[in-house]
This record gives structure tokens, sequence and C-alpha cells, in this order.
């Protein structure tokens, strides 16, 4: 909790902020204190993701509505609103990202330079979220009341997605001459959609940060504790530490890390464990993971995962897979080809209900949940060290 409170402390710790960055030296000192060595890492990020999105909203509405009158240019924006939004939401291709400003921001980085066979990373995100309307608790509880009535776990991402995939299909058909009633209507429904997101978005990007003490300084906290217990303590297994900047803006500090890790830590020898809102609920280990798609994380892993949860006879972790409808650290190494899961703390209805609000504040944080993420993981950090870090010393 302590770690928590602290973390918070350094208000509006948003992506390119001066908090941002005095909380990565303080992480940085607090690993030193572990008697770790630790390296703040400078990066450059765009980390206006709701701006970016706004603007693939509003050239998608302009695409449709242009369609009508000039079928291909209509079918062209909404084309390329369309790309630059999956590609932007999968971190392969910044496009509209790009005219929206450049900030600096950091990773912390603590690393074993042993001689043991594998790499375990272990990951949380220190930066913070702005909060939204479109976040706000009522909303999420129904949200998740109804994909889990449906079983069908679709996020906002993919809602988006979507909506401008039903809109570059009807202009499709429009410009190969199908131009019915039908496709009027069917091309207005994900049209409305879109407009409303534009204000949506809007407000995302002029609100205020929030603490994020669930959000994620619990992750922050839980990482810091596991390095304390597992540091060179592990058999097959360096320990490595990252906190990654700018996660709340789409992965980007992840995403630089990993990408000056392509000859250092081969993906067959190196798992990543990421700690993401452990604050609230049961544990809840990500199966599969995606804002557009949901990718599958290392079946391995997920196995063991799956042993400890059925292993649970006492219901201590009431732990249980997940599908993550939203991007993550684990998911960008994932699809790098490292192996990796997500942890975290859920409700009932598997979401946070501080999400991205001001109320994500450290009073709202259940240590329960903290002790229960870290029973789980420390078993799970055990069994990955005995289990598979035999198989690095001979891959095949």
């Amino acid at each position: 909790m302590r770690e928590i409170e602290a973390l918070v402390a350094f208000e509006g710790r948003i992506a390119g902020s001066d908090a941002e960055r005095r909380a990565a030296e303080h992480l940085a000192g607090r690993l030193r204190s572990l008697g770790r060595e630790a390296e703040v890492q400078p990066i450059s990020v765009w980390p206006n993701y709701a701006l970016t999105h706004m603007l693939h909203a509003l050239l998608a509405v302009v695409g449709s509505l242009v369609s009508v009158a000039s079928p291909l240019p209509g079918v062209l924006i909404v084309a390329f609103a369309l790309l630059s939004a999956v590609g932007d939401m999968t971190g392969t291709l910044f496009l509209v990202r790009r005219l929206t400003g450049r900030r600096a921001s950091q990773n912390v980085v603590s690393s074993e330079d042993g001689d043991k066979p594998g790499t375990l990373v272990l990951v949380a995100h220190y930066d913070a979220a702005r909060a939204g309307a479109i976040f706000a608790p009522r909303l999420a509880e129904r949200r998740a009341a109804l994909a889990q009535r449906l079983r069908l776990p679709i996020g906002l991402g993919g809602a988006f997605t979507i909506a401008m995939l039903v809109v570059l299909l009807c202009t499709g058909l429009r410009l190969l001459g199908v131009d019915s009633l039908l496709v009027s209507i069917v091309q207005f429904v994900p049209t409305i959609l879109l407009v409303l997101a534009v204000p949506a978005l809007a407000d995302i990007q002029v609100s205020s940060p929030v603490p994020g003490a669930a959000d994620n300084a619990s992750g922050v906290a839980a990482v810091l504790e596991l390095a304390r217990r597992y540091g060179g303590e592990l058999d097959h297994l360096d320990l490595t530490v990252l906190f990654t900047g700018a996660e709340e803006s789409m992965s980007l500090g992840m995403r630089e890390w990993l990408r000056s890790q392509r000859s250092r830590l081969p993906g067959e020898r190196t798992l990543v464990l990421n700690f993401d809102k452990v604050a609230n609920g049961t544990v809840r280990y990500a199966a599969k993971e995606g804002l557009v798609v949901a990718a599958a994380h290392d079946p391995e892993i997920v196995g063991i995962c799956d042993d400890i949860a059925a292993g649970d006879d006492g219901g201590r972790f009431g732990a249980r897979p997940v599908v993550g409808r939203a991007t993550s650290d684990a998911l960008l190494a994932r699809a790098r080809g490292y192996r990796s899961i997500t942890l975290s703390c859920l409700s009932a209805l598997d979401y946070q209900p501080n999400h991205h609000q001001p109320t994500d504040t450290p009073d709202r944080v259940d240590p329960e949940a903290l002790e229960r993420a870290l029973a789980f993981s420390s078993e799970l950090i055990e069994r990955v060290d005995d289990e598979l870090g035999p198989e690095l010393e001979h891959p095949s």
C-alpha cells in the first residue's frame, strides 16, 4: 500500500508529462534500494490516442457521407481511416497518430546479467490515464454485464473497428452500383455511432488524469515485491523488471522497449508476465487479448495458470481465464514472438470498477486482492522456473 500511495503522489502522470518523468526516477530509486541496477531509458512517443481516433472517426464519417454522391472517394477515405485505426490499435502502423504531437517519455529497466538460459520479464506500466464520460462506472458495469450475458467480450476498440468496417462494406457496395434502401439503412447506423464517438473521444482528450491507484500503481507495487522475492533466486531465469511509460496511449513504452531488444532477448528464451490492475476482485489471467482481434497468449503459461486455478481447492485465488479486449504490454510482447501473459484482479463481471475514473484512489484498493495476486503470481513464477526453465537450456 505504501508503494501505491507513493506512486499516486505523482499527480497527473500521463504520458509525456513531467510527473511521469519524476515517477520514473522514483521507481529507479526504489529498484536500486533493492540492490538492483536500474536505468531510466528515454523514449519518444505520440501519446494522444484519443485525438488520433477522433480523427479516424471523423474521416470515416466524411467518407460515409461522400460515398452517397461519389462512391470512389468515399471508399478511399473510409479505407484509409480503417487501415490507420487498425494499424494504430495493433501497434503495427502509425499514420494519423504522427500528426497529433510527439512527446518525451521513458521506461525504467532493471536487468540481471547472469548466465542463466532464459529471462523472465516482470512488466507493469506506471503512467496514468485520462478520465472520460465513456468510462463512467454505470456504463462500464452495463457493458461488462452485457458481454458476460452474451458471452461475447467486445470492447470499445472492437466496436469502433466493426463500425468502420461496416461503413467500408456499404461504401464498397455503392461503388459496385448497389444503392438500395437497405444499404443506406445499414450504413446509417454505424455512421451515427462514429459521429457519437467523436465527442466521446474529444472528452477523453481534454479530461484530467486520474490517480491510477489500481491502474496501475497496484501492478507496479506487485512487481517491486516480486523483484524483492525472486531477484537472483530463480534457477533457470534471469529476472528483468520493466516499468513502461505511455502504456495508456496504446502500449507505446513497451513498443519502444521491444524495438531495442530485437538482438538481445531471443523470443524462445524470454517469458513476459504483465501485471495490470491487481487492486480489486479475484485473479484473472488473459488467455487471449486484443483490441481488434484477440490473440492467444503462450499456451504453456496459460496451462500452468489453469493448473493453479484448478488446484485452488480453498478458493483463495478465485482465478479464471478471461479474454481481454484491450491492448496490453503482454500482447505486444506476444506479437513480437515472446511467451507472455497478463495477470489482473477483476470483479465478478470481469471489469475494474474504478477504471479511468477520479475514484481510482489508494483508499479504494483492496489489500486482500493484492495478496491474492502476489500469491498466485509467486506460484506461477516458481512453476514456470521449474517446468519451463529446463526446456530453455536446450530449446527445440
